[in-house]
């Protein structure tokens, strides 16, 4: 640091309690991303398979995330060179790509919905004779 202190792990104990609490969910999720293929021909849907990896991914990502943010604190405060608070933040936020694919999948297929003209809730299943 500029005025020669050492550096708080302030962002570590952040990311570890923030990713730790959010890895049981996520551990839930990646157990049963299974579930999408389920449907008939879902083995070979791309979309299926990008979901499942998304959602795998997220436990993977907290766990490196709160070793990596730890890591990088500790290369911050011994290292000759010392790693840039950037970088840390990097670590720190990994989980958020998953995150944020999910974020925009909704927003995109929340818009779809509002943007098809079809009713909403369950009157788009109803069937007219």
């Amino acid at each position: 640091m500029a005025d020669g202190s050492e550096p708080r792990p302030t962002l570590a104990i952040i990311a570890t309690a923030l990713w730790g609490v959010l890895l049981l969910p996520g551990l839930l999720g990646a157990a049963l991303s299974p579930m999408f293929f389920d449907a008939p021909g879902s083995m070979a849907n791309p979309a299926a398979w990008a979901n499942a990896l998304i959602v795998v991914s997220f436990p993977a990502l907290c766990i490196v995330s709160i070793a990596g943010t730890w890591i990088a604190w500790l290369w911050r405060k011994r290292g000759p060179r010392r790693l840039s608070a950037a970088a840390q933040l990097v670590v720190a936020g990994l989980p958020l790509i998953p995150v944020t694919y999910f974020i925009g999948a909704i927003v995109v297929q929340t818009a779809g919905v509002l943007l098809s003209g079809q009713p909403l809730g369950l009157h788009s299943t109803i069937i007219r004779h």
